[in-house]
């Protein structure tokens, strides 16, 4: 009687040839998740950035509501090229606002400014703040400068 075990034993357990192959799938689903982390954190920082920018804006919007007079004035303007001196409340306002701005936003190509425009008017302001923002950017690894202007437009109170 012949024994049926080398069969059996040609048909049992995995080839190397499999073993690289699952290795191999199991590598690019891992390098499919390490770039879904990526992509995540770079959306993560573009969106912190974003929420500093509205509370800086809400910033300098709550200090000209806090100083009308100034705000009638037109003390409280300011170009994006502007750099602001004096000691009245209104320009150390903007003094310490812009200093907010370059250390709360990050820096790039650009360094991060903004600007206060009042229309008498209609009694609005219009608050926008530049930064760069190549590190929040997804679409690829080596974007060039992107630029982000963040405006607000907010009527004062009568």
């Amino acid at each position: 009687m012949q024994d049926a075990s080398p069969l059996r034993h040609r048909a049992s357990g995995f080839t190397l040839v499999e073993a690289l192959v699952a290795l191999v799938v199991l590598s690019i689903g891992l390098l499919g998740v390490a770039a879904l982390q990526f992509t995540s954190l770079k959306a993560n920082h573009g969106s912190a950035t974003r929420t500093q920018a509205v509370y800086l804006a809400y910033d300098i919007i709550d200090r000209m509501r806090a100083n009308p007079s100034a705000v009638t004035t037109h003390d409280y303007d300011l170009a994006f090229g502007a750099t602001p001196t004096g000691t009245t409340i209104a320009k150390t306002d903007l003094i310490a606002w812009r200093q907010s701005i370059a250390q709360m936003l990050p820096t790039g190509s650009l360094v991060p400014t903004g600007s206060v425009n009042l229309d008498a008017t209609a009694n609005t302001v219009t608050v926008s703040i530049k930064w760069d923002d190549t590190h929040a950017d997804v679409s690829s690894t080596a974007p060039p400068a992107d630029v982000v202007t963040f405006t607000v437009v907010t009527q004062l109170a009568n």
